[in-house]
């Protein structure tokens, strides 16, 4: 019999969270449509591009809106069992507190993997979908991120700025280019091409003047035969340049810290959002830990104060990661401290919460 226990356990548990989970989700969209319906009406965005839009706003919805439906579907599950006296039942059978922890502590282990994996391998690419849709047909931006830029500057390590006028991210051309090389902060060369394009492994220019600086004089002579540059970046990682951290993957996050923090640039903002990418999805494991115990022993409680200790936990854990975010991006809290703030001290309120219910 005390075999059957944990697959009953988890049966239920997963029952009540495809329901939350579903529920939230519906909710958020209607929320969302409801404050944007106004602005798609004055904007004639086609219902196509409406469904389109929200369609790829599902799978960041689902990210973000996993540790609800877990804290719920473990309040709600564990609290069905107290009520009904069956935790009484699997005491007598020797199934105890800390075996149904290391149950949904399983259940929370594989609802963070899918949070993790639905985040980076399909939330970046369609939360960029979605934003492209919004910056067209709400913000009028002629042109998608995946398409066309215009003035990007570009930290070249070890010694060089270069500054594109407009590139044209399908055909992978480069207009309006110069190249600035710099030594003991003075400017000692100039490249000003009109192009400059990909040729699957290097920058290639054709065209252009070349322009070097030695104390007071200057000289200068055309560019005749096409010169390969073995810039850091490549076509992709131009079309970064306008992206938030919410649309890039964990890999373009990392290479994108990587070359600011080459370039000298400050990197407490993006550290901290890739910080978050590991710390958001193991929340999943963190709030069965907190919320397992505070509904063990509730035999009494309704439905109704197990919702609101639910919203209260939601609130002041994402009030955690808010105020944790905000502190690392500004450089007032390292960050990898700042991106695990929440899990931490939901984590530590977890263990003490459990170290004092009845076994």
């Amino acid at each position: 019999m005390i075999r059957v226990l944990p697959g009953y356990i988890r049966r239920r548990f997963l029952g009540l969270f495809l329901f939350c989970l579903l529920s939230v989700i519906i909710l958020f969209l209607v929320v969302d449509l409801v404050e944007n319906l106004d602005r798609f009406i004055d904007k004639n965005v086609p219902r196509k591009v409406i469904f389109l839009y929200y369609l790829y706003y599902i799978p960041y919805i689902v990210v973000l809106t996993l540790p609800v439906a877990t804290l719920l579907a473990t309040v709600f599950s564990v609290g069905s069992l107290a009520r009904h006296n069956e935790i009484i039942a699997m005491k007598s059978l020797g199934f105890s507190l800390y075996r149904m922890m290391r149950t949904l502590l399983g259940v929370g282990f594989w609802v963070s993997c899918l949070s993790f994996v639905l985040a980076e391998g399909l939330g970046a690419q369609t939360n960029r979908r979605k934003e492209d849709i919004r910056r067209v047909y709400l913000d009028q931006v002629q042109g998608t991120v995946s398409s066309r830029l215009r003035n990007l500057e570009i930290q070249e390590p070890p010694d060089k700025i270069i500054t594109i006028g407009y590139y044209d991210g399908k055909k992978r051309v480069a207009h309006q280019v110069k190249v600035e090389t710099f030594r003991d902060h003075r400017l000692v060369s100039r490249l000003d091409a009109p192009s400059m394009r990909w040729d699957g492994e290097a920058w290639v220019v054709s065209d252009g003047y070349q322009r070097v600086f030695e104390g007071e004089t200057e000289r200068a002579f055309p560019v005749r035969q096409s010169v390969r540059y073995w810039f850091q970046f490549n076509p992709k990682e131009l079309l970064l340049a306008q992206v938030t951290p919410d649309e890039m993957g964990f890999g373009e996050l990392l290479k994108f810290v990587e070359r600011v923090r080459q370039s000298g640039g400050e990197v407490h903002r993006w550290m901290t959002d890739l910080h978050l990418r590991i710390a958001f999805p193991l929340s999943n494991l963190i709030i069965v830990l907190l919320s397992l115990p505070l509904a063990y022993n509730r035999r009494k409680k309704s439905l109704a104060v197990g919702f609101g200790i639910s919203l209260l936990i939601c609130f002041f854990y994402f009030g955690l990661v808010k105020m944790g975010q905000a502190l690392g991006q500004k450089g007032s809290m390292p960050p990898f401290l700042a991106a695990w703030l929440g899990n931490v001290v939901m984590g530590v309120g977890g263990i003490i919460d459990l170290s004092r219910a009845r076994k």
